[in-house]
């Protein structure tokens, strides 16, 4: 009877380690301990404690530690196996199902930067093609700047060119002829008019000039400065102070305030 009790007690055990989880099972069997021990007590001992045990006792005591631990044996196999998640969903089922997904997300990446790469490179391209564009106008322009870069100050000589052919005009070539037989009277008139003529196209000429940044200069009676002068001589004039321009052979040039031909002077040296 106690060898009955003894292995009904170790199938329970046995029954309630195998539904215990894997990660509890350690502790589960030591919980038990304290009952195993106790169910002793239902195995009959005889009336002297010196006596050796009975045949059916150690056989009951034996088939209940070895059912123990068997279960706890096959506990342990358990929970080295496969365990599952708090859904139920087995760990290696998951395992698979997350790197579906991490492959996914890096399809959904990488097709994302092939479409921004596409987008840089037709940017890019178009970028490129712009800047070409404006180098050719660019290169363009400053030709047509170079040939034309004179259009208006040439158009603005066409004034003086029409005051010189109406100046000459004035006199005409039977006047000037070696066999002419014109009158002094009418030859001053002749010269007159001419000499109107050309200071009419002088003061078209300067304003000409004056539009493009060129201003002329006349430096008779200053200080001789080299940097706006040429000295071609020196004079004696009792009546001015040395290093003054006495005379003036050539009138000087600015353009735009720096000098392109400096007047060509004679400066007074007193001895």
């Amino acid at each position: 009877m106690s060898v009955r009790i003894g292995s009904r007690v170790a199938s329970v055990l046995a029954r309630s380690v195998r539904s215990a989880s894997a990660n509890k099972a350690s502790s589960f069997i030591q919980k038990n301990l304290v009952a195993v021990a106790a169910s002793r007590s239902l195995i009959p001992v005889t009336a002297k404690s010196d006596a050796a045990p009975s045949f059916s006792t150690f056989a009951s005591q034996q088939c209940f530690f070895s059912s123990t631990q068997n279960t706890a044996t096959e506990a342990n196999g358990n929970s080295d196996e496969a365990t599952t998640a708090k859904d139920g969903t087995p760990e290696e089922t998951k395992s698979v199902d997350d790197l579906l997904a991490q492959i996914q997300k890096l399809e959904e990446n990488a097709a994302a930067t092939t479409k921004q790469n596409e987008q840089l490179t037709d940017a890019l391209k178009r970028s490129l093609a712009e800047m070409e564009n404006l180098r050719v106008r660019t290169t363009r322009e400053v030709e047509n700047a170079k040939k034309f870069a004179l259009q208006n100050f040439v158009k603005a000589l066409f004034d003086v060119s029409d005051n010189l052919e109406r100046a000459a005009g004035v006199v005409p070539k039977d006047a000037v002829a070696d066999d002419s037989t014109a009158d002094a009277a009418k030859l001053r008139k002749m010269l007159k008019g001419l000499h109107e003529g050309v200071l009419a196209t002088e003061t078209i000429m300067m304003s000409v000039l004056k539009k493009q940044g060129v201003v002329r200069f006349d430096p008779t009676g200053e200080a001789f400065d080299p940097n706006f002068h040429n000295a071609l001589f020196d004079m004696p004039d009792p009546t001015k102070e040395n290093g003054t321009i006495a005379i003036v052979t050539k009138k000087g040039y600015t353009l735009n305030e720096r000098v392109v031909r400096p007047a060509e002077v004679g400066v007074v040296r007193n001895s």
